[in-house]
């Protein structure tokens, strides 16, 4: 018996080994190498690298000396230091920017969608025109709108004057009152039809005997709306709204091309003070620190952004 157990042994070990992905194991990681490569080159070692600059203190040029969570510390914590003032005003500053961006993309968007789903005439046309917004790159249409807000030659200023609105031209820009403002309306107006294509997909993917039941119920438009439109859209409402948070949150090109986070900080969003710290100051610790404290938000609306998404292909 035990000579048995033995050459079973021996013949087992003697077996050809193969993965649990089949004998094209080695060709399986070699399609998926780039792939790996690619996360690895341009996720895995930034974020690593920016993670070992933010524990150093280091300016650029400069030998780093290695300080630990100091600089979280500075940020977080220490009410004396320069920089803390400034980054909790830009996290003032990037959540009213932000939630004021996602209300008005929202209601934009759905008011949009609505009218687009609706049999109206030329509706082709004006859907196509409707997303020529999104289709216009963000830095053209920032220096469109710096334009259209200019106290000099700004054809809003000049549309306002000629209609006798107003006898001085108003400062959009330059005035702390109007400055987030006026960077809000142009965020809203590039990012409305993100929000009104997500919407019209939802809404052509419901079935249309819901309404006419509901319709012969007795329910009118407002009550359809809020116990079927509304319900259906919760999907690709959450999707949107978690898409659209990450991209406002984390964009910088309208608040630096409009005001560049003036005027007296009041439209400085944190990804804006990283890029001051690290281009102006210097400071490439500091700069890597900032958007690293907001990391584990964003990786928390990402993993449930994920989960949603897999949910609804599953």
């Amino acid at each position: 018996m035990a000579l048995l157990r033995t050459a079973e042994r021996t013949a087992v070990s003697a077996a050809p080994r193969t993965s649990r992905l089949g004998r094209d194991f080695w060709l399986g990681y070699a399609l998926t190498l780039p792939a790996f490569v690619v996360v690895v080159g341009l996720v895995a070692y930034p974020l690593g690298y920016a993670f070992w600059l933010s524990l150093q203190d280091i300016k650029v040029g400069g030998q780093g000396q290695f300080i630990g969570l100091g600089n979280y510390a500075r940020l977080l914590l220490d009410s004396e230091s320069r920089i803390y003032g400034l980054f909790w005003n830009s996290v003032k500053v990037t959540a009213l920017y932000t939630a004021g961006a996602l209300a008005g993309k929202f209601i934009i968007g759905m008011i949009s969608a609505i009218i687009l789903h609706s049999q109206i005439r030329a509706r082709h046309f004006w859907r196509t025109l409707l997303f020529i917004p999104w289709a216009i790159p963000a830095v053209v249409s920032a220096f469109t709108w710096k334009w259209i807000y200019n106290d000099v030659n700004g054809v809003l200023n000049a549309l306002l004057t000629n209609l006798g609105l107003v006898e001085l031209p108003i400062l959009f820009l330059a005035d702390p009152k109007l400055a987030l403002w006026s960077v809000l309306i142009a965020a809203i107006w590039q990012g409305s039809p993100f929000w009104t294509m997500t919407f019209l997909a939802g809404l052509q993917a419901i079935p249309r005997e819901l309404y006419e039941a509901a319709a012969i119920d007795g329910a009118n438009p407002l009550q359809q709306y809020f116990r079927i439109t509304l319900p259906l859209l919760t999907p690709v409402i959450t999707v949107t709204v978690m898409l659209s948070a990450i991209w406002t949150s984390n964009a910088i090109q309208y608040v630096y091309i409009l005001t560049n986070g003036g005027p007296a900080n009041v439209t400085e969003t944190f990804p804006l003070l990283a890029y001051h710290e690290g281009m102006t100051a210097y400071d490439l610790g500091i700069a890597s620190a900032i958007p690293l404290v907001f990391f584990p938000i964003f990786a928390i609306l990402i993993y449930f952004l994920t989960r949603r998404m897999l949910r609804q292909e599953g």
